[in-house]
């Protein structure tokens, strides 16, 4: 007989298998009780509601992408990324974060490159939105402050804060498919950089600089023991870019909730 851990992980295979092979359905037969016929019906209900759910929670989470593909491919897709990549963690909302990665080498996505790109934007949008609360910079907070002390401020990223640069214009594909959003781009092979913020629930892709996007990036890999300061920040932003505007950027960054300070 075999042990509760086996037989779960026999029912597992069942469930996310592309067929009941004789082997598996002959298996997953002996560890439930009833007549063979009404078994592989229920195994087919357990089947069918997990390539459902699999579906729902793939296309709540890449909106876009679906769109991009069409849902009888993305649906037939979905199925495909499940049994490649099934859930391992009891929250759904993790389920998925392999796609863009699976989508790249995804052979029947190869003629639209920028199909991975966008997918990874929104990913970043879907933990954007399941982040915790922290409490931003606002611009009354620096304006109670000395210049000196502003600039020598640590800083760190909200946590629903996600800074995006992309070889294709995957952000201007992700803001066209929102509601009074720009046209598609003639061309998605432009480079393209955005920052992911979530201002008021809602959660939105800011146009940016790749000096911006880099810069705020910078600031994930800051040590928490040695955070960058705000005045570091503005400077390593206008290193990558001499036309870059420290002000209308900072004013941006506040009014945006994309800084917390760190004590």
């Amino acid at each position: 007989m075999r042990s509760p851990d086996a037989q779960q992980r026999l029912f597992a295979r069942a469930i996310v298998a592309s067929r009941l092979d004789t082997g598996i359905a002959s298996a997953c037969l002996s560890i439930f009780t009833g007549e063979e016929d009404a078994i592989r019906r229920r195994l087919a209900y357990y089947r069918g509601n997990q390539q459902a759910t699999a579906l729902s929670v793939l296309g709540n989470a890449y909106p876009v992408v679906r769109a991009l593909l069409g849902n009888e491919f993305f649906e037939a897709l979905s199925d495909v990324y499940r049994r490649a990549h099934p859930s391992d963690d009891p929250d759904l909302h993790r389920f998925g974060g392999a796609f863009s990665d699976f989508l790249r080498a995804f052979e029947p996505v190869a003629p639209y490159p920028y199909v991975p790109e966008v997918a990874r934007l929104e990913w970043l949008c879907h933990g954007a939105y399941y982040a915790r609360d922290d409490t931003p910079l606002t611009v009354a907070d620096l304006a109670a402050l000395s210049p000196d002390t502003v600039a020598s401020m640590p800083v760190a990223l909200t946590a629903c804060t996600r800074p995006f640069t992309s070889p294709w214009d995957a952000v201007t594909i992700w803001r066209a498919h929102q509601p009074d959003g720009p046209a598609l781009p003639e061309d998605p092979q432009t480079t393209s950089a955005g920052i992911v913020v979530r201002p008021g629930w809602r959660v939105n892709v800011l146009p940016a600089s790749p000096a911006e996007a880099v810069a705020l990036a910078s600031l994930a890999s800051s040590a928490v023991d040695n955070p960058t300061a705000l005045g570091a920040l503005l400077q390593r932003a206008a290193t990558l870019d001499r036309q870059f505007q420290p002000a209308e950027a900072l004013s941006r960054w506040l009014h945006a909730g994309m800084l917390r300070h760190v004590s």
